[in-house]
């Protein structure tokens, strides 16, 4: 029998109403998944837990989740990721990827997770005239030199890519296939905007460079295996295939109207 695996990614839903977020969550329902997977940018701080404590209520079913930039809008990572940890503690159903291992979606597909950062890496950080409004939004990165936030950004990209290299290996081992689930797109060519590849002033805030150079090595290491990247954060949708055994998916968004991306039906 298949399992039946339901993708959403930036839903932004502090842009939805009360009322809007029930039909979206029983548009969900009614693809039957067995699971959920979503891709970051849910909320802000503000509201957060309390939208993921109701999604859980609606959808009745595992939910896996990373968090994306707009998580933690008005508020701190470190205590936004602490909150969210005491989330799962309550609600058994959701599992926040960034803080756990490798999760069994069916006998022959594994799951593995983490936030990702655009770390700035990708294009000339420093010759972008783009301003993002997690400098301003963001406590660890607020009142920072341009030099200093770009560190920071690097240490929270670093920090994402270990977690792969950490949990990856041992999913490709016991799994043919896996899917990693992230909110920052690993690769240039999987940064997708308006149906074209983000030019050189986006691409540093677009693209997790260090995730994508972990996924190449873990990868290269596994050759007969395949791995299925979902991401989002660009609003771009769009599929890249960096190696053989990898395919990316960038989901596409629109603020004020969540939608699902795609429903997979794994043996």
């Amino acid at each position: 029998m298949s399992v039946r695996v339901c993708w959403l990614t930036d839903l932004h839903l502090n842009m939805v109403s009360p009322g809007e977020i029930e039909k979206f969550a029983a548009a969900v329902v009614a693809r039957r998944p067995d699971a959920v997977l979503i891709g970051g940018d849910t909320s802000e701080s503000k509201d957060l837990i309390d939208q993921l404590a109701r999604l859980a209520c609606l959808l009745r079913v595992p939910v896996y989740f990373v968090l994306g930039n707009h998580d933690y809008y008005y508020g701190s990572i470190e205590l936004v990721r602490q909150r969210v940890v005491e989330l799962c503690r309550r609600e058994p159903s959701m599992v926040y990827l960034s803080a756990a291992n490798v999760a069994c979606l069916s006998p022959q597909v594994a799951l593995v997770g983490h936030d990702g950062w655009a770390d700035g890496r990708l294009a000339d950080y420093f010759a972008s005239s783009v301003m993002m409004n997690d400098d301003f939004l963001i406590a660890e990165l607020i009142g920072l030199t341009r030099t200093a936030r770009w560190e920071r950004l690097k240490s929270l990209a670093d920090e994402a890519a270990a977690h792969i290299r950490r949990v990856l290996p041992p999913a490709l081992e016991r799994f043919g296939r896996v899917i990693l689930l992230t909110h920052v797109p690993p690769f240039r060519e999987a940064c997708w905007y308006a149906g074209e590849v983000s030019n050189d002033d986006w691409l540093p805030h677009f693209t997790c460079q260090a995730m994508g150079e972990a996924i190449r090595e873990v990868m290269a290491d596994h050759p007969t295996r395949q791995l299925t990247v979902l991401c989002g954060h660009t609003h771009g949708r769009g599929e890249a295939h960096p190696l053989e055994n990898v395919q990316v998916l960038t989901g596409g968004a629109e603020y004020g109207r969540p939608e699902i991306q795609r429903v997979f039906e794994l043996d």
